[in-house]
């Protein structure tokens, strides 16, 4: 009767109701605490001190600056010259020298400074949509990370009840042969189950170090810190993320193509000479007199009109137009992408809970009291055993890829992120 009691064992460790699956066993090898790391903190601990978030900051400042010095008009420039001193006769020395001081400014003609400062805005622009790229880019990994660890985690939880199975069933297994009553064969076979039950142990072990030990380098803090809430890792009934405003990626590409155009207007602009005022006087040395003079100078355009520039800008121009229109296609495919992926792992989480588990289970309730009452064979009932827990592996499975659809979702959908700690 020990196969039974192990068998039976296996009932109340595997084949435990299908609630398993609609309710939250963290407490059972992740106890909650006041201070358990939920996604939203963990994405504030991230943006704190994560360096691409500062990098992309560093660049908006930077963007900023290069608004202010666009938006600035050429300095004025003083000249002084000194003419007639050092040579023959009257001019030998300094008596007979001129002195000219003047002060000039160049007047930028057709709309320069105006198209400079919108081709730094735009870039100021681009500047923020990176910097809220990045941000979502963080969210997304940091939410891809925490469902992976609470995954992980989960599918130590199973293993470790699969092989306190193996081991109870593998006990079972022996008395029977040793009283004659089971072949040897079905030891064996037991032990391989214990051994497979271990080694999957083993790797959901390693698979869970490597999932905390990536969350705990997004966060900043140590992987033997980390408490995770589980709680909203079995919700899968909230709405489907919609747009909200312009998606931070179509931004970016509307930045690029609003900075070609006023680059274009800047190269367009330079074709048109500017003017250089200038007025000053002048002291003649010999007779002891002063004169004013003022000055006008303009460059003749004669071989250089600033073509190649201009093509090239439009050029720029082009590609940054067709960059939006493919980023439009590419997101709005990707998109109904993550929409469908979202609809599939619902769906299959769903149909997980509500029949196969179920089912799963009450076969192998059958299987265990067939076997005890000799109508069924041990491999009836280690096969069911293993649907069970094939199940509830793809439930996990079914749970994570939901919330990683989500996260994809949210990162494509999202014109920024806003995370309160």
């Amino acid at each position: 009767m020990r196969l039974h009691h192990a068998v039976a064992l296996a009932i109340s460790i595997v084949g435990a109701p299908a609630a398993w699956a609609q309710t939250t066993p963290a407490a059972t090898y992740l106890p909650q605490t006041p201070t358990s790391l939920t996604p939203d903190t963990a994405i504030a601990l991230a943006l704190q001190h994560a360096p691409r978030d500062l990098a992309a900051r560093a660049r908006l400042d930077a963007a900023g600056g290069a608004v202010d010095q666009a938006d600035t008009s050429p300095n004025p420039e003083i000249g002084f010259e000194l003419e007639n001193f050092s040579g023959s006769g009257p001019y030998r020395d300094f008596r007979s020298s001129e002195r000219t001081y003047s002060l000039s400014q160049t007047i930028e003609l057709g709309g320069k400074r105006a198209g400079r400062t919108d081709a730094a805005r735009a870039a100021r622009d681009g500047a923020f949509a990176d910097l809220a790229l990045a941000r979502l880019d963080l969210a997304r990994d940091v939410r891809l990370a925490f469902s992976e660890a609470v995954a992980a985690s989960r599918q130590v939880a199973l293993t470790q009840d699969g092989l306190r199975l193996a081991v109870a069933v593998q006990d079972g297994i022996k008395a029977r042969v040793e009283a004659g009553r089971e072949a040897p064969i079905q030891a064996s076979r037991a032990d391989i189950t214990r051994r497979q039950a271990q080694l999957a142990l083993d790797q959901a072990n390693r698979r869970l170090t490597i999932a905390r030990q990536t969350l705990a380098g997004l966060t900043g803090l140590s992987a033997a810190s980390l408490t995770l809430s589980e709680d909203w890792f079995t919700r899968i009934d909230a709405e489907d993320p919609a747009t909200i405003g312009e998606a931070a990626d179509l931004r970016r590409r509307q930045a690029d193509v609003a900075r070609g155009r006023a680059e274009l207007s800047v190269e367009r602009a330079k074709s048109i000479p500017d003017v250089t005022l200038s007025a000053g006087f002048r002291q003649f040395r010999a007779e002891g007199e002063n004169a004013f003079l003022m000055g006008v100078s303009v460059p003749i355009p004669l071989f250089d009109s600033n073509r190649g520039a201009i093509a090239k800008a439009r050029a720029d121009l082009v590609a940054a137009e067709a960059d939006l229109a493919a980023e439009r296609i590419d997101l709005d495919r990707r998109i109904h992408a993550a929409h469908a992926n979202l609809a599939a792992a619902r769906e299959t989480a769903r149909t997980l809970q509500d029949s196969i588990i179920p089912t799963a289970e009450q076969a192998f309730g059958l299987a265990n009291e067939g076997y005890a009452q000799g109508k069924f064979a041990y491999l009836e009932v280690l096969e069911a055993q293993r649907t069970l827990v094939d199940a509830r592996t793809d439930l996990i499975n079914a749970l994570q890829g939901f919330h990683d659809a989500r996260a994809e979702l949210d990162r494509l959908t999202a014109p920024d992120i806003e995370v309160s700690p």
